[in-house]
């Protein structure tokens, strides 16, 4: 019962703050307040657990990047603001998703094969961060091992934190363009890298 007072305070503080941005009206300070109650509750109620609620994982791992987002297309002191609050809202997320105890073994089986893809010949993030470009052969292998095990993972009452802070760095593919394209100047990997995403975002949200 108290899971689901959680996730219906999160949704709903997410739903009304990002509605307010999309619409062009601004960052909500009240709505933001609301958004860091409900996920401070979630961090307290969550952050020693090895999983989560599993129909809470669309919202945890989007709104971050939502939030970056929008600083991007805000001007001046609003997108500061914005920059802000997408910053402390992802370390809630962090303590949120702090992997603690063991995943249960009947799903470790579906996610090893996961990570041993994203792992094997250097893994596939840190890559990315060092300004190596995009492994595509990698990339194709980690889409189909996901398109593989997606239907199963979200049959799960609760997802394994490791799996889903998994699903947090690929839904933030995105953030890795505007690196790639202006700190780096490779527009080719950048336009590689934002194709990646939107694949990997339709498998995974949907």
């Amino acid at each position: 019962m108290k899971d689901k007072k959680l996730i219906e305070d999160l949704e709903r503080a997410e739903i009304n703050l990002l509605v307010e941005l999309r619409m062009r009206n601004g960052f909500d300070e009240n709505e933001y307040e609301k958004l860091i109650k409900a996920l401070t509750g979630c961090a307290d109620e969550w952050e020693n657990r090895p999983s989560i609620p599993g129909e809470i994982v669309h919202t945890l791992i989007g709104l971050y990047d939502e939030l970056y987002n929008f600083s991007l297309i805000y001007g001046n002191e609003e997108s500061v603001r914005i920059k802000n609050a997408a910053d402390y809202t992802k370390k809630l997320i962090q303590r949120c998703m702090k992997e603690k105890g063991e995943v249960e073994p009947e799903k470790a089986k579906v996610i090893d094969g996961l990570i041993e893809k994203i792992n094997e010949n250097g893994n596939f993030f840190q890559k990315l961060q060092n300004g190596n470009g995009m492994d595509e052969q990698q990339f194709e292998r980690i889409y189909h091992e996901i398109s593989d095990i997606i239907d199963e993972i979200y049959s799960w009452e609760e997802v394994p934190k490791v799996l889903v802070n998994i699903f947090i760095e690929l839904r933030e593919l995105d953030l890795f363009v505007g690196q790639y394209k202006y700190e780096f100047k490779q527009h080719q990997e950048a336009n590689k890298i934002y194709d990646a995403y939107e694949r990997i975002f339709s498998l995974i949200v949907g």
